[in-house]
């Protein structure tokens, strides 16, 4: 975030746990705030005292720091795993929103919690508008509206969009909103991903990208949301995989993305592998350009123009651009007011001031090739965390022409010695999935055998999300004995040992014979259920889901011994 004078940046680093303050006229950092490890910094906002605020995603807490002092001044316990920070002038509030769910207000003189609202959970992002907040959700792109009393008043989805014939004729719903900000106007802009809802074709080399980038089953879009409660739907952008920041000029002319998918082509990681064609990992458009391109295209009248920019092949809006010369893997996104674009990188931890150098931020490394090669776009416009979203899940239900529907899975459980994998236990291991998924469906380059362990030892190296905090113990403890109950529910018997499942594949009367999901942050996961029929975790007991008794003997439960069973669920 780049102070309102245009002095002073100020750089979270959730890889090193440090926050920099960097003089920009200076081109250097002045201060380095080393955290608490595993704080992870994240979000970053200043209010009109000149304070900036910090949400430690991992800390569980808001940090206020003094810029120009480089020093912390307080440290504000608000939920177990804040996200999104936006600050309201008129209250002089501070409001962060949680992945649980909360949306917790903060005052900014005092730092006493003035208001925890309960919504609901993967809050994202929050922006202020008027008198009330609009909120996102990260998994589902939803938007709340939550009124100045704290009513929930609004909830919109970007909705199914159809891209035109000339670019497939496919369906697309929102998903994964990487960041909502605010522009001029009341407007909420949001970048986040679509992902296609027709038919994933077979087992074929290239089949998650079709014949151009627009038609992969997962590319990058914008979408905003009026003071009105109009929705805006804006331009694919299907070479832009993995869009993880966008930021708006001072008078909100201009946007700048970054894709962090684009940040390696696989000839600097693979010796061996293709020589990849110039992937922008910076982008940047006037914002009419952004969401204008739609208006008035109707492509079910076969309206060509409805199809998606592609900026590596020149296919960009008026008064857009590429960028090639960003140094590293780039997290964040900042205009100055004066409009000179800064990137942050993740390694090496540098600031890229766009056509003027880089300052260096700190000479820690935090090289790893698994990292590299699981943000990476593979080939056809997607990386595996396109669809495992920070390592984790996308929330989505896709419909493979060769499986039937199936529930994209969380790779946050550990999949070492869970093998073989996937839902059908059609993968015997990890280097057989890397190989039919990576290299073959995703178009990536072969990969040596140290190299898949790296990626491996990435994904199995995760911390664990967050467990949910109990409200009532004694029900999670009664919860606990019913699962663990040899002769009654039975929960115990497959969802066992470190990674809670024994990684055999069976029927239990879901139509079919699959593996034993891990149940680690299970609460974290929903729809459930390898076609994702159970939209909530109560959903899952239904016998038109869950399996009946066949999945567990649960039929046998009253209301109190289910809900236990849930609260108990809730903490894993």
């Amino acid at each position: 975030m780049v102070m309102p004078d245009g002095a002073r940046a100020v750089a979270a680093d959730p890889d090193r746990d440090q926050i920099y303050v960097i003089d920009l006229y200076q081109r250097r950092v002045t201060a380095t705030l080393v955290l608490q490890t595993g704080d992870e910094p994240g979000r970053v906002v200043a209010d009109s005292r000149g304070m900036v605020h910090v949400a430690l995603r991992g800390g569980g807490a808001l940090l206020t720091l003094d810029p120009v002092s480089g020093m912390s001044t307080r440290r504000v316990n608000v939920c177990t795993a804040p996200r999104g920070l936006g600050y309201d002038a008129t209250s002089d509030l501070v409001h962060v929103a949680c992945a649980g769910g909360e949306l917790v207000s903060v005052a900014v003189g005092s730092g006493e919690i003035t208001r925890t609202l309960h919504l609901d959970g993967d809050l994202r992002d929050v922006v202020v508008e008027g008198n009330r907040l609009r909120v996102s959700r990260f998994r589902s792109a939803d938007i709340l509206t939550i009124s100045a009393d704290g009513a929930l008043v609004g909830r919109i989805n970007p909705g199914e969009f159809r891209a035109a014939a000339a670019r497939g004729g496919q369906r697309f719903t929102a998903s994964v909103a990487w960041r909502m900000l605010a522009m001029p106007g009341g407007v909420a802009l949001m970048v986040h991903q679509r992902g296609v809802t027709d038919q994933v074709p077979g087992h074929l080399f290239g089949t998650y990208g079709g014949n151009n980038p627009c038609q992969s089953i997962v590319h990058s879009a914008v979408t905003a949301l009026t003071a009105d409660g109009s929705l805006l739907p804006g331009v694919a952008l299907g070479q832009l995989p993995l869009p993880v920041d966008i930021a708006l000029s001072a008078d909100g002319r201009m946007a700048a993305i970054v894709a962090a998918g684009n940040s390696h082509s696989t000839a600097n990681i693979v010796s061996k592998g293709p020589s990849s064609p110039f992937r922008p990992s910076l982008y940047l458009s006037s914002t009419s350009s952004l969401l204008d391109a739609w208006r008035g295209c109707d492509p079910d009248a076969g309206g060509t123009s409805c199809g998606s920019l592609d900026p590596s092949n020149g296919q960009t809006p008026e008064c857009s651009s590429v960028i090639p010369d960003v140094v590293g893997e780039p997290i964040a996104v900042a205009f100055t007011p004066s409009g000179t674009v800064i990137v942050q990188s993740r390694e090496p931890a540098v600031l890229n001031l766009v056509g003027g150098g880089a300052i260096e931020l700190s000479p820690l490394r935090r090289q790893d090739t698994g990292h590299l090669l699981f943000h990476m776009n593979a080939g056809v416009g997607l990386a595996c965390a396109s669809c495992h979203a920070e390592g984790d899940d996308d929330g989505r239900v896709w419909n493979f022409a060769c499986s039937g529907p199936r529930r994209t899975q969380s790779l946050r459980t550990g999949i070492r010695g869970t093998e073989p994998l996937h839902w059908d236990g059609d993968e015997r291991d990890f280097p057989q999935l890397v190989r039919d998924i990576f290299t073959a469906r995703m178009a990536g380059p072969a990969l040596q055998p140290d190299q898949v362990e790296g990626m491996l030892e990435w994904i199995d190296g995760q911390p664990r999300k967050v467990r949910l905090t109990a409200t009532d113990m004694a029900a999670v403890q009664r919860g606990g004995a019913i699962f663990r109950d040899s002769s009654g529910a039975t929960c115990g018997a497959c969802h066992s040992g470190e990674h809670l499942t024994n990684g055999q594949t069976v029927d239990v009367g879901t139509g079919g014979t699959f593996q034993v999901p891990s149940l680690i942050g299970v609460a974290n996961h929903p729809p459930y259920m390898h076609d994702g029929c159970a939209a909530t975790l109560r959903d899952r007991f239904s016998p038109l889901c869950g399996g009946g008794d066949r999945h567990g003997r649960t039929s046998q439960l009253n209301a109190g011994e289910l809900s236990d069973l849930l609260a108990y669920l809730d903490t894993l």
